[in-house]
């Protein structure tokens, strides 16, 4: 029974751990705080981009698509754990301001789904990887179907 116990208790700690990282990061855009959730070695996959970043990357593609979208929120919908790893299916929402991946601005409000999926090690979150639904964020953006860009340069400016 105690083994069970404990193994919730990690569930429910992993399940809270990935809510604050979203909270803090996407929401907030309190990066410092952040990191302190995260492991030396952590990983962030997205597949917008179809690329992998660590923390410090990571964090800047986060403020780039927050100072590009005004009154911007993820909402977390559902969230499940199982051992170290737990997934989460959320909603982004807002408008884009700025041109953000290729996409232009627009006074329409747009609300996408992601599927994360996050892996925890020793009470920190060691890697993070996002399916973003582009297919219903190009539809809302009247993106024509070019590829998505992502200006490494540009993101020194966030």
């Amino acid at each position: 029974m105690s083994s069970e116990v404990n193994n919730n208790n990690s569930l429910e700690e992993n399940k809270k751990l990935a809510t604050k990282f979203i909270e803090l990061t996407w929401n907030q855009g309190h990066f410092n705080l952040a990191r302190n959730l995260v492991r030396r070695d952590f990983n962030y996959h997205a597949s917008l981009l179809n690329q992998t970043f660590g923390y410090d990357m990571a964090a800047q593609v986060i403020q780039m698509v927050r100072h590009s979208m005004e009154d911007f929120e993820v909402t977390i919908e559902d969230i499940v754990a199982e051992g170290d790893r737990v997934v989460t299916q959320s909603s982004f929402c807002g408008t884009l301001i700025k041109p953000m991946f290729g996409f232009q601005p627009s006074s329409n409000i747009v609300t996408f789904a992601a599927v994360s999926f996050w892996q925890f090690k020793k009470g920190q979150i060691q890697s993070l990887s996002t399916l973003l639904d582009t297919a219903e964020l190009m539809r809302q953006m009247h993106h024509e179907g070019k590829d998505l860009e992502l200006d490494l340069a540009a993101l020194e400016s966030y």
